[in-house]
């Protein structure tokens, strides 16, 4: 039997990218719709019109309520990236262990192989 080769395809290649981009479409515009209505309730309770555009509209509100998110996400995003890189957490895979914790690691494994070695000697074991 041959394997099949499968024709390419952009929803597969670039499937992350794409379900990405509408769960950001779908929240965005979730996002606008109720903080429209919110807006809306704010501009009837002072007996004004709610407007789209211009200075007192709901557009302005709505992109510096987005780039005050987008500003403090990638602020944090950006501390721990930073701390990331420079500090440690021990164990963690996402950590770096430094050069001499490496060489204790394997001095431990090296001690613990030779103690199991010595003892499938002495049992008779080494020849299996």
């Amino acid at each position: 039997m041959t394997k099949q080769t499968r024709a390419p395809s952009a929803l597969h290649d670039y499937a992350l990218s794409i379900v990405l981009t509408v769960l950001f479409i779908v929240t965005l515009v979730g996002a606008a719709i109720s903080g429209w209505f919110e807006y809306a309730s704010e501009q009837a309770d002072h007996q004004q019109a709610a407007t789209i555009a211009g200075e007192d509209g709901y557009l302005p509100v709505f992109l510096e309520q987005v780039f005050q998110n987008w500003q403090s996400e990638f602020l944090a995003l950006a501390i721990l990236i930073s701390l990331g890189t420079v500090l440690i957490h021990r164990g963690s895979p996402e950590s770096k262990d430094t050069h001499e914790t490496r060489k204790q690691r394997i001095a431990k494994l090296e001690r613990r192989i030779d103690r199991l070695a010595a003892a499938r000697n002495g049992t008779g074991e080494a020849g299996r």
